[in-house]
């Protein structure tokens, strides 16, 4: 891709403005908690889509041996600034740049999304990480989250209600994700299915999954704060790479 094109190179200073350093609470109080403890007992891990390394530091501070890989060269540069010790290098997820079972475990982070060839980027996965190892993938909830689903408070009940509504959940579709201030992203919705049936042909078992609760709602969502708590954003799929795939 030309990279005077390519979003994440454009949007870069985006990202790191918005989502890293607590910016954004999802991220840094959610998040990332659950991937450093899904992490513990791994030594040799990689990020796949790491942006500026915010994975990578919390990774590193647990005494792991954390490597990074993004498309974004801006991405690479601003992590080394902020930690010049930290193994970070540009590279794409369908082609990674590392020898077969070089990892104990991997972690992509909100990026299988964005990756438009993201069978390739799974058996690449499953090529670098040893037999018995740890495939993290955190996604947006595909269920929840497909195009067009949305709140809906209805007030011709009594009391009013609020429900979610499920969009095209099994239409594969490849749209914009939108951002404010003019700042999109290509994003691909695809049915749960596709990524566990890939990740299965890729050498992966499911070993888990986890849906956390979403953080609590501010307080102008306060009246409606029980809905809210039942309907997921995320979706954490824990796998194994089994033995004989390397």
């Amino acid at each position: 891709m030309d990279q005077s094109k390519n979003p994440w190179e454009l949007n870069a200073e985006w990202w790191q403005n918005s989502f890293t350093n607590g910016m954004n609470a999802e991220y840094s109080e959610q998040l990332l908690p659950l991937i450093v403890d899904l992490m513990k007992g791994f030594q040799k891990v990689l990020d796949i889509g790491t942006g500026e390394g915010q994975i990578i530091r919390a990774l590193e501070g647990m005494s792991i041996d954390a490597v990074g890989i993004d498309q974004s060269q801006k991405q690479i540069k601003r992590g080394k600034e902020i930690n010049p010790s930290s193994f970070l290098l540009r590279a794409l997820a369908e082609d990674l740049p590392f020898s077969y079972a070089f990892f104990d475990a991997a972690i992509s982070c909100l990026v299988v999304e964005h990756i438009e060839r993201f069978e390739e980027s799974f058996r690449e996965a499953s090529r670098v990480i040893k037999s018995g190892g740890r495939f993290v993938l955190v996604m947006n909830h595909p269920l929840v989250q497909s195009p067009g689903s949305s709140w809906v408070e209805d007030w011709t009940t009594d009391p009013p209600e609020k429900y979610w509504r499920i969009g095209s959940y099994l239409r594969e579709e490849l749209s914009e994700e939108y951002f404010g201030d003019g700042i999109s992203i290509p994003y691909t919705h695809r049915p749960l299915s596709r990524y566990l049936n890939v990740l299965n042909d890729s050498g992966f078992v499911l070993t888990r999954m986890i849906e956390p609760a979403p953080l609590n709602s501010d307080e102008k969502n306060s009246e409606w704060k029980n809905e809210i708590s039942y309907i997921p954003r995320f979706l954490i799929i824990v796998c194994e790479k089994t033995s004989g795939t390397n």
